[in-house]
């Protein structure tokens, strides 16, 4: 691990190159579980203690390292987590004033052909596989948060299936948004989100059944309109800001 880095510190600002260089080693899987110790980081990078540290604060601001202070020191890699983006993408639209509808209308975009996509390539166990998932949502029925993320995963998973990866990280990014905004509409009654629910249910089972009988254009249509369906369940709340759903 004794390979010189120095070659990699050029123009920029030092702490913030050997910061560049460490996250781009952690994401080749140059780097396992921990960083190398702080005595060797300083020998391959040729920088005094107080730059390397301010290098790692730089990383352990993005969440890609975790340093353990202490008796145990040290610096543990954390691998970039979906969670956190999703966190950062919703700040962005906040900054930009970016309303809850506008969320919907993105989904709209998104997902009905990437789901009807799957109807060219289903295989009999990925249909099992998606019944099963469904009938796990069931058992959420009348619980808001839960149910929501059971059937917002289902989609994902779809997605997943057709190998179009980033189109499945895009969906999971809007999915805290919308699953906050479900929290957030707390005015509706236990007995009319089970009816909504149910109603969900049935369109999901009826997107599988398109999905399995290769019907991809009729997919698209009928997951298209249920999310304009959806958009005018949401009311008065469509307006709410992001930043309102999310606080």
């Amino acid at each position: 691990m004794a390979s010189d880095r120095k070659g990699a510190i050029r123009t920029q600002r030092i702490p913030e190159q050997v910061a560049a260089d460490i996250r781009k080693r952690i994401l080749k899987g140059e780097i396992g579980d921990a960083l190398p110790p702080e005595a060797e980081l300083i020998l391959q990078y040729g920088v005094s203690r107080p730059t390397l540290r301010e290098a790692l604060r730089i990383l352990e601001s993005e969440q890609f390292i975790l340093v353990r202070r202490g008796g145990i020191g040290g610096a543990l890699v954390r691998r970039p987590n979906l969670d956190v983006a999703a966190r950062q993408f919703g700040y962005v639209l906040q900054d930009r004033g970016v309303t809850m509808a506008d969320v919907h209308r993105a989904r709209a975009l998104i997902e009905p052909p990437a789901l009807a996509a799957l109807a060219a390539s289903a295989t009999p166990a990925q249909i099992v596989e998606l019944q099963a998932l469904l009938a796990q949502a069931q058992q959420f029925i009348g619980e808001p948060l839960p149910y929501s993320e059971a059937t917002e995963a289902i989609r994902e998973r779809m997605v997943e299936m057709t190998g179009a990866a980033t189109v499945a990280l895009l969906m999971r990014m809007l999915r805290e948004l919308v699953q906050r905004h479900t929290a957030a509409s707390g005015d509706i009654s236990a007995d009319r989100w089970a009816k909504l629910q149910k109603l969900s249910l049935r369109s999901h089972e009826r997107l599988v059944e398109l999905i399995a009988a290769g019907d991809g254009a009729a997919a698209e249509d009928f997951w298209r309109q249920h999310l304009r369906e959806v958009e005018q369940h949401l009311g008065r709340t469509a307006t709410t800001r992001v930043i309102d759903a999310l606080d």
